[in-house]
C-alpha cells in the first residue's frame, strides 16, 4: 500500500505538468514482421559504422545481468545463509539502495574525470572483490583485533561495500552509450540497450542455480546456497572480460544509422 501511494504521489507531476507531444502526421508505422526486418538492418548499419557500439551493448548486457542478480538474490542469501529476519532484510535493502545511490554520485564525478569505461571496470572489480569476500568468509565467526566478527557483520560490511559499486556501473554504462549516440538516434540505441539486457537475463539466475546444485552434495547442509554467489561473480567476470577490448567513447566513431 505504501509503495502504491508513493508511486501515485510522485506520478502526479508527470501526469499534470509534462505536456503532451504533438500528434504525428507521418505515415503509419511498420507491421510486426517488417519491424523486425528493419531492426536487423539497423543493427547491421550500426555494426558497419561503429562495431564497438555493438560490442559494448553485448558486454554491458552480460554485466548488467550480474548487477541485477546482486539485488535479486541478495535478500535470499541474507535470509538463507546468514539468518537475516525479514526486518533485517528490509533494512539492508534500504541501506543498500542508499549506498548504491551514493556510489552512483561518486561514479558520476569520476566519470567526468577518467571516462565511463574505467569507472565500469573499477566497479566490476570492486563487486567481485566484495562478492568473493562474502563467498569465502560465509557465516563463520572470526576474531579481528580482539573483537568478534559474526557472519551477519560479514554480510553487512561486504554487502554494503558491494552495493557501493553497483550504482557507478549502472550509471556509467548509460553515460557511455549516451556519448556514442548521435542527435536523433539516442532513443534507438537505448532501446537496443534495454533489449540486449533482456535477451541475456537468464545467465545469472541459471549459473546461480547451477552452482548451488553442484555444491549441495559437496558441502555441509545449509552452506550450499552461498556458493550461488560464484555464479553471479562468473557473470560479472564475463562482462568485464568482454568490456576490456571495447574502445572508450572518445575513440569510437559515431554510430550513425542511415535512414531507409
Amino acid at each position: 500500500m505504501f509503495s502504491a501511494l508513493w508511486f501515485f504521489v510522485f506520478a502526479l507531476p508527470v501526469l499534470f505538468a509534462v505536456p503532451e507531444l504533438p500528434k504525428s502526421t507521418t505515415a503509419p508505422g511498420l507491421g510486426f514482421l517488417a519491424s523486425y526486418g528493419l531492426l536487423a538492418r539497423r543493427i547491421k548499419a550500426i555494426y558497419r559504422t561503429s562495431p564497438h557500439t555493438i560490442y559494448f551493448l553485448l558486454a554491458s548486457a552480460i554485466f548488467r545481468d550480474g548487477l541485477a542478480a546482486v539485488f535479486t538474490f541478495g535478500g535470499i542469501i541474507a535470509a538463507g545463509t546468514f539468518g537475516f529476519e525479514l526486518k533485517e532484510v528490509i533494512f539492508f535493502a534500504i541501506f543498500g539502495n542508499v549506498v548504491a545511490a551514493t556510489g552512483a554520485m561518486i561514479g558520476g564525478l569520476l566519470d567526468d574525470r577518467v571516462g565511463p569505461k574505467r569507472v565500469i571496470i573499477g566497479s566490476l572489480a570492486g563487486l567481485m572483490v566484495a562478492g568473493t569476500a562474502i563467498l569465502i568468509l560465509g557465516n563463520g565467526r572470526y576474531v579481528f583485533f580482539g573483537h568478534a566478527w559474526p557472519g551477519t557483520t560479514t554480510f553487512w560490511v561486504f554487502g554494503l561495500f558491494l552495493c557501493l559499486f553497483v550504482g557507478p556501473a549502472q550509471s556509467s554504462s548509460r553515460a557511455y552509450l549516451a556519448r556514442l549516440a548521435p542527435h536523433g538516434e539516442s532513443g534507438e540505441l537505448f532501446g537496443l540497450y534495454a533489449t540486449t539486457g533482456r535477451a541475456v537475463s537468464f545467465l545469472a539466475p541459471s549459473l546461480f542455480t547451477l552452482c548451488i546444485a553442484v555444491a549441495t552434495p559437496l558441502v555441509n547442509p545449509g552452506e550450499a546456497q552461498r556458493w550461488g554467489i560464484l555464479g553471479i561473480m562468473a557473470v560479472l567476470l564475463a562482462g568485464l572480460l568482454a568490456l576490456l577490448p571495447v574502445k572508450p567513447p572518445g575513440k569510437v566513431e559515431i554510430a550513425v544509422v542511415p535512414e531507409d
